[in-house]
């Protein structure tokens, strides 16, 4: 891996592990002000809306004027916003800045992403979004960490340290790193349907209805796990960033020890496949197990966060090297990530006040659908060699 590549998942790790230092301590804002799950949710969907909407827009912005300045951009403007939010009582105003927030964190998350794709060959893109992902996915849970902690006693503390650590990454990222210099056309006026409609005749389409069933299920997960955490087992934050953490070292030993074996024995499409029949069933024996042993259940849930991180990368390289400016497709790959992420969080938020075991059980079932449409399809991706 070449040093721009390098430098950048560097600094996309230190961006993910500060745009997580609220997540513990969102549940005990919204508790703090008289609301639950629902509300919890829908704040994590109002955040993915904006991104969805943003991210095609920040992708053809970064094939213009470059990536720098749009991740500097993204980490500014998201360091603000969260000041505002965390510092809000009024549901509405919160959810005004949580808008800002996601608007800017698609410019930070489309351009690194893109920037990676500059900078990396073809060949080894696979092996540097699971690195990627390993780190980003680790840094993520440690970040959950240090905001549990920092935010335990009193939760605006979290969010005053992850302003001012979002703002000095865009001081560091404008004075260490270098532009990625990939000279792409793109066309001056475009809008999102028109980025999907010229891959129609492509797998490009399909991998991203894939990835928003995805991102569905992951953001249910996440949000349902979450709620779970505080209002059912009344965990504090700092216990939250603990359990957190240790699922992101799962995650991290996966990409880095285990994805190399597997990639060596079976192609992208294989283990994509593969990871998601895991995650699915493990889920479901999971939540069978959970009031019967729990020791069983601690162990089928590591089988499952091993393989949830392990099926991001593969769909994100696959993507990747469909695209005619690297800018456009990952904003089209962060949009439909966006809206399953918007979709996933206003249901984990109403089906979790409902029942707590068919939210877990209707989310492995949704991700079977991605699992069809993957074998539906499997003569096209054996024919671009996948």
């Amino acid at each position: 891996m070449n040093k721009k590549a390098t430098v950048m998942i560097i600094f996309i790790t230190l961006i993910y592990l500060v745009n997580n230092l609220a997540h513990p301590v969102t549940p005990e804002l919204v508790s703090s002000i008289g609301h639950g799950s629902l509300l919890l949710g829908a704040l994590f969907a109002t955040m993915s809306f904006a991104n969805f909407v943003m991210s095609p827009f920040w992708g053809r912005i970064s094939d213009r004027i470059g990536r720098k300045p749009c991740i500097i951009i993204g980490c500014l403007g998201y360091g603000l916003a969260q000041l505002g939010f965390g510092f809000s009582i009024n549901p509405w105003i919160i959810i005004i800045f949580r808008l800002i927030s996601g608007s800017f964190v698609a410019s930070s998350y489309v351009s690194s992403m893109a920037y990676l794709i500059d900078v990396s060959e073809p060949k080894a893109r696979t092996q540097v979004m699971a690195l990627y992902t390993a780190l980003t996915g680790f840094s993520s849970t440690i970040g959950y960490l240090i905001g549990g902690v920092i935010g335990n006693q009193d939760y605006h503390q979290a969010f005053m340290f992850q302003s001012i650590m979002s703002i000095l990454t865009g001081v560091l990222i404008l004075i260490f790193l270098k532009e990625s210099n990939k000279e792409v056309k793109v066309r001056v006026r475009s809008n999102f349907w028109k980025d999907i409609l010229q891959y129609r005749d492509s797998l490009v389409p399909l991998l991203l209805l894939i990835t928003m069933i995805t991102s569905f299920f992951s953001t249910g997960f996440n949000n349902g796990f979450n709620s779970y955490m505080k209002f059912i087992l009344d965990l504090s934050p700092k216990f939250i960033g603990i359990i957190m953490a240790v699922t992101g070292l799962i995650g991290l030993i996966m990409n880095i020890v285990i994805f190399p074996i597997i990639k060596r024995k079976y192609n992208d499409y294989n283990v994509l496949i593969i990871s998601i029949i895991f995650i699915s069933l493990s889920l479901s024996l999971a939540m069978y197990f959970e009031s019967k042993n729990m020791i069983f259940t601690i162990l089928i849930l590591v089988i499952f966060f091993a393989f949830h991180a392990l099926y991001k990368p593969i769909l994100q390289s696959i993507i990747s090297k469909y695209g005619h400016a690297h800018g456009e497709i990952m904003g089209l790959n962060n949009g439909f990530m966006a809206l399953g992420n918007v979709g996933g969080s206003f249901y984990a938020g109403a089906v979790f006040a409902l029942s707590t075991g068919f939210t877990f059980y209707s989310l492995a079932f949704i991700l079977v659908i991605a699992l069809i449409l993957l074998f539906l399809k499997r003569k096209q991706f054996a024919q671009y060699g996948w």
